[in-house]
């Protein structure tokens, strides 16, 4: 920097300083002793004093620069520069120490005021910016894409607490208008059990009910639970995750410190409730992508992709444990003369009405396919030729019984035939297990329809 000239008025007896209000930043000079020797127009603007209250005063009693005792000091004993952050009155100045010589040797001080309030604003800005980036990013890399919506929905809660510097928390989804617990870190197994039997539902009320991005749940309210005292919480935030302003469920972040609320604090957790619900939006979307592309849109069913699929499957869980399993394949009897008579709608009313009866009748662990058309085919996983044909049977008896409305003046009886194959006894693949079950089918068809019949080896028809 350059020095800033002097002479010595004779008659004050003292030093002045020429040319320093033409410095447009607050700029001072402090004598060997810290005393204030001069300072600029801009300074005195400052800190709203005249120069008459400055000039020869310590300058530590000045609040402004009086927090730089220390520097100043080491500054005059070293003659090295430094450079220091001060606030006053909410603007930020970056403050030069300046050691110089001056004529009789002895080390004077500048300090230059930079006011860098603008700068510090964007440099919050961007570190603003960029937390927001690395929350968005971390929370994106979620694997969605998954059959495992447990392993999904864990790794989320992680990428939670790893971003916001938690230990704990957990995750609540409406399912069937109830909050049930998807997920959980950091909770003891008693915690888990009383969230699972209701325990928190009062809180969840109260928070859905403020309809604010975050509802900070009073120490007075964690201390009337006791499985949050047992935990020790001391701090528990209750995050809304909302898509289209419906509430999915509630993010809950817990902490055994206390936590400053400031608006920064809130901001975070407000965006990561936002990504947060980004992101589960994205889960039921891609859950719900997967399920239309297994599922028959006219009856709700699995359809042909999902059924190779898993035949696949249970052909190879069969051939790992030794154990069988059976096929059923159904067809509806005379179904193109009554969709002649009635018209394809009506076809469709019947398509769906059945549809139901095989999956009332059906195990839970039965595969129900709408094969194509008018057929249909379940896969039965451990279960022998003798469950299998007991089944078709009741399916069998179950359509007879039921009449089917076409139209609103109109009902019909329909009935189905079947054929029953089953693994490894009849077929050692997937196509040629298919093949068997056809065969069978067509052979109750043959023998006069609305009957099961069984696949051993050459078609064997046995009327139930």
């Amino acid at each position: 920097m350059k020095i800033i000239s002097t002479n010595i008025n004779a008659h004050k007896g003292r030093r002045e300083f020429i040319s320093l209000d033409l410095i447009p930043d607050p700029f001072i000079i402090l004598g060997s002793d810290s005393t204030i020797l001069d300072a600029n127009l801009s300074f005195f603007t400052l800190i709203g004093a005249g120069k008459k209250e400055v000039i020869g005063k310590n300058f530590t009693e000045i609040p402004l620069i009086g927090k730089l005792s220390r520097k100043v000091s080491e500054s005059f004993l070293s003659g090295s520069e430094d450079v220091v952050r001060i606030i006053f009155h909410n603007m930020h100045f970056e403050a030069l120490i300046l050691p110089f010589r001056h004529a009789d040797e002895s080390y004077l001080i500048r300090i230059v005021l930079k006011d860098i309030t603008n700068f510090v604003r964007l440099e919050k800005e961007l570190l603003k910016r960029n937390k927001e980036l690395i929350i968005v990013n971390t929370l994106s890399s979620v694997f969605i894409s998954s059959d495992n919506m447990a392993m999904v929905m864990g790794d989320l809660i992680e990428k939670v607490l790893l971003i916001t510097d938690f230990q704990t928390g957990f995750l609540m989804m409406n399912e069937d208008e109830q909050l049930a617990l998807r997920t959980s870190k950091g909770i003891s197994p008693d915690l888990q059990n009383f969230i699972i039997a209701g325990g928190i539902e009062p809180l969840c009320r109260d928070a859905l009910r403020m309809q604010e991005p975050m509802y900070i749940v009073e120490q007075s309210a964690i201390a009337k639970i006791s499985a949050f005292r047992e935990e020790r919480f001391v701090f528990i935030a209750a995050i809304p995750l909302k898509s289209s302003q419906k509430v999915m469920g509630l993010l809950f972040l817990a902490s055994r410190v206390s936590r400053e609320m400031d608006f920064d604090f809130v901001a975070l957790l407000s965006l990561v409730g936002h990504q947060v619900s980004h992101i589960i939006d994205k889960i039921k979307l891609f859950q719900e992508t997967e399920r239309l592309s297994v599922t028959d849109s006219l009856t709700g069913l699995y359809n042909c992709r999902y059924f190779y699929k898993y035949l696949d499957l249970e052909i190879s869980r069969a051939k790992r444990y030794g154990s069988s399993f059976s096929l059923l394949l159904f067809d509806i009897d005379n179904f193109k003369r009554l969709n002649d008579t009635y018209g394809h709608q009506a076809g469709d009313e019947v398509l769906q009405e059945l549809a139901g009866i095989f999956k009332s009748v059906s195990r839970e662990t039965d595969i129900v396919v709408r094969y194509g058309g008018e057929e249909f085919v379940i896969i039965l996983p451990n279960t022998s030729e003798e469950e299998a044909i007991s089944l078709a049977y009741r399916i069998l008896q179950s359509v007879r019984e039921t009449e089917i409305k076409i139209n609103a003046m109109e009902r019909v009886s329909i009935t189905v035939s079947g054929g029953v194959a089953s693994f490894p006894q009849n077929a050692s693949a997937a196509m040629s297990l298919l093949s068997a079950a056809d065969s069978a089918m067509y052979a109750a068809k043959t023998a006069g329809k609305n009957r099961i019949a069984c696949y051993q080896g050459n078609v064997h028809e046995k009327n139930i």
